[in-house]
């Protein structure tokens, strides 16, 4: 995992190789030798809980612009359920989708049941590509999850600053945590704080009788509502709350966790050339600039994430491989522990 104290002078030569390639539209090239045999296929089931993740209307409109005769249908399992039912699907010899969104660990489970395609990053992309389970899973965007704050409770001027700043006695029951740790795993997993002052921040943390919530998208709700000033949360979703009208702001805490979210083809897939087709379609610079509207794209030059974090000021640590995501999640169940609040602990 690499962390990375300046956006600008860490992104300088993927800029140069950005600009370079989509001048010359390589992309298009090795996309279109794979349209004859996905058009012959028609369709691409891609299983995903939000078209916004691979587009929106208008990203899948350009998609089925450039690539007509190919239908794009969507199966919208939640991730958490994902894994169970295409293992379940594969058993019976017939699966119902043929690619998917998802983050590694639950593309994890189908890898080693041996259900995942291997695709070779040149057969889809001229750009640079990180990949897990030995190509069988392919990076597609930075999911960062971080804090935010109610911008009608709060000012600029005295909003967090620091993760340190969340001790501030203001926040005192006006701090709303999901009570997994996602947020501030990172902190520990990737050495960027040691043992004692980690576990000590989290105690403190604890202390502040913050407003619990088992997922960010309920201490999202809350922070929405006022009933809450600060809480966790992720960037596509407060930007989405806030295209809405919610009073909310994302606040990037340096160094802010981006973890990655990917795609990948199932073996037994109907339709294994369409959907290379659409993951292919979902790595190039068209493909990302549809899912940078819903903010669901990488922190490269270009994108509206890139420009956020940089304006941020905020240094971002990447997860590169599967052990990072483990020993992330790790954390994450040991600070569950700590605070008992899923548990059943006293809290």
């Amino acid at each position: 995992m690499r962390l990375q104290s300046s956006l600008v002078a860490a992104f300088a030569a993927a800029a140069a190789l950005f600009n370079a390639s989509a001048s010359a539209a390589g992309w298009e090239d090795m996309l279109q030798k794979l349209y004859p045999a996905a058009k012959q296929e028609g369709e691409v089931v891609f299983n995903t809980e939000r078209e916004e993740e691979v587009g929106g209307k208008e990203g899948l409109a350009q998609f089925q612009k450039r690539y007509p005769g190919i239908k794009v249908s969507f199966n919208g399992l939640a991730g958490a359920v994902l894994p169970s039912r295409v293992i379940l699907e594969a058993k019976a010899g017939h699966v119902t989708i043929d690619a998917f969104r998802s983050d590694p660990s639950r593309a994890a489970t189908l890898a080693e049941k041996g259900l995942l395609m291997t695709i070779g990053p040149a057969e889809l992309t001229d750009q640079p590509l990180t990949t897990f389970f030995d190509n069988q899973f392919l990076k597609l965007s930075d999911h960062i999850t971080n804090f935010a704050y109610n911008t009608a409770s709060v000012t600029a001027a005295t909003r967090p600053k620091t993760y340190e700043d969340l001790l501030d006695p203001r926040w005192q029951r006006r701090l709303i945590l999901d009570a997994r740790g996602g947020e501030i795993a990172h902190l520990l997993s990737d050495h960027i704080w040691d043992e004692t002052k980690f576990w000590d921040f989290v105690s403190k943390l604890k202390a502040q009788r913050p407003i619990w919530t088992t997922r960010n998208t309920e201490a999202m709700v809350k922070l929405s509502s006022g009933e809450g000033y600060v809480g966790t949360g992720s960037y596509a979703a407060i930007e989405e709350l806030k295209s809405k009208g919610a009073p909310v702001e994302f606040l990037f805490l340096s160094p802010s966790l981006a973890q990655v979210r990917g795609g990948a083809v199932l073996k037994m897939a109907a339709h294994p050339n369409a959907a290379k087709l659409f993951m292919g379609w979902l790595l190039s610079p068209e493909g990302l600039k549809a899912r940078d509207r819903y903010a669901v794209s990488t922190i490269t030059p270009g994108t509206t994430l890139y420009e956020r974090a940089k304006a941020a000021g905020a240094e971002i640590t990447y997860e590169k491989s599967i052990e990072e995501v483990i020993a992330r999640d790790d954390v994450g169940t040991r600070i569950t522990d700590t605070w008992g609040v899923l548990t059943g602990a006293k809290n």
